[in-house]
């Protein structure tokens, strides 16, 4: 297998937009040719210039134009790497464009009210090699557009998956993300072990249980990414505590360096199996879990979503539900071993971003066979990306809607 996903070109180009404020600030510019007065003007633009920039539509409210903006007297060009918009296979279209004679680097977009990405920048100095390009190594280029600049006009900022600084935009009609906990502060306890087989896991129980108490279990996947770069364990105790879930027991699997992390969550593998069969009994001695399956979810994004639900169809004797965020159908046999083995009874939360055209329309294909068969997990599409910024979030609401507390029924 490809250590890598396929790199299909977007298949409309990002829609980029004209920003109004921008028109204005050029007009003054020309208004005032001498070099005092240009000064002056661009100092007040940048001395109130949020970025980014949002501006209303005027024939559509329910969209806005989405101006980024960089500030470098100096820069040759200047990349903007916005999750999902810019297109590793076409770099030049998110080169951002300079205001003549000026500090001023800009992008806009037209964007849906409810978007939300992750973006950083990355300037070119004269004369040195543009940082982004190698066209020969596309993981290069990756690790290239993952070290991007966060944005110093921007204090919404999210870690990815590699646990480098970013920053995020969150339009006005995005889900809000209400749990959302400071970086690596919760209440309860998270110890670090190594299970018999020498993976590194964290283990977490938000509040003491007590006496003969049998928790739920969440096994989450890529331990290292949510108690490092993301917190899991403080969003669970956010939920808790604003009573969207009941107690829980988290079990967080460290998937290793990247060679490991595709050996073990790559294509139809025996994770699933070993999730069930070494882990379980590992945790049920460790954790005061019970032993219904109905009680034992597994989460997972990406890679370790595509796990999650084929724990949950291959071992419905173990895991009862999953929460799966942007699961990698592109794989060979994936979508098609969960379409035909998901049990009707699994309570799952499946979601995918509308920018993710590699994974939305598979995402859609599998929602729709698994209707087909009666088997209705909540589905959920989210005007985002292949993204961090989305899912530390969306894993909120998945877990709300997998284990959350169901009102009780009136007495007949």
């Amino acid at each position: 297998m490809s250590p890598t996903p396929p790199k299909v070109p977007r298949p409309f180009p990002a829609p980029l937009a004209d920003s109004a404020e921008l028109r204005r600030l050029a007009d003054v510019l020309a208004a005032h040719p001498h070099a005092d007065d240009r000064r002056s003007a661009l100092d007040a633009f940048w001395e109130q210039a949020r970025s980014p920039l949002i501006e209303p539509v005027a024939d559509d409210p329910n969209e806005r134009i989405v101006t980024f903006l960089w500030r470098d007297a100096d820069a040759a060009a200047v990349l903007l790497f916005v999750n999902r918009l810019t297109d590793e296979r076409d770099l030049p279209a998110s080169l951002m464009r300079r205001l003549d004679g000026t500090d001023v680097w800009h992008l806009s977009y037209r964007m849906r009210a409810d978007w939300r990405a992750s973006y950083a920048f990355l300037p070119q100095r004269p004369g040195a090699r543009p940082p982004w390009l190698d066209d020969s190594d596309q993981v290069a280029i990756r690790a290239a557009l993952d070290a991007g600049i966060p944005d110093p006009r921007n204090p919404d900022t999210c870690r990815n998956g590699r646990g480098m600084l970013q920053s995020a935009v969150s339009l006005p009609g995005a889900d809000p993300q209400r749990w959302l906990p400071p970086a690596r502060t919760w209440r309860g306890r998270l110890a670090e072990h190594r299970t018999p087989g020498g993976r590194a896991v964290w283990t977490y129980l938000p509040v003491p249980p007590r006496r003969g108490d049998r928790l739920p279990l969440v096994v989450a996947l890529d331990g290292e990414v949510w108690t490092g770069p993301q917190n899991l364990p403080g969003t669970v105790d956010a939920l808790i505590a604003d009573a969207q879930l009941p107690p829980i027991a988290l079990v967080l699997v460290g998937s290793g360096d990247r060679t490991d992390r595709w050996r073990d969550l790559g294509g139809l593998g025996k994770t699933p199996d070993w999730l069930a069969d070494e882990l379980l009994p590992w945790a049920t001695e460790m954790l005061p879990v019970g032993r219904d399956p109905a009680g034992r979810i597994a989460v997972g994004q990406s890679l370790g979503a595509a796990v999650a639900l084929q724990t949950a169809a291959r071992r419905p004797d173990a895991f009862g539900g999953f929460v799966s965020q942007s699961a990698s159908l592109w794989q060979p046999g994936v979508a098609e071993y969960v379409a035909e083995h998901l049990p009707a009874r699994t309570r799952g939360h499946l979601e995918v971003g509308l920018q993710e055209w590699v994974l939305l329309e598979p995402h859609r294909s599998l929602r729709d066979r698994l209707a087909a068969r009666h088997v209705h997990p909540h589905y959920r599409e989210y005007n985002g990306g292949h993204d961090y910024a989305c899912w530390r979030g969306g894993i909120a609401l998945g877990l709300r809607q997998v284990l959350g507390r169901q009102p009780s029924r009136p007495s007949p």
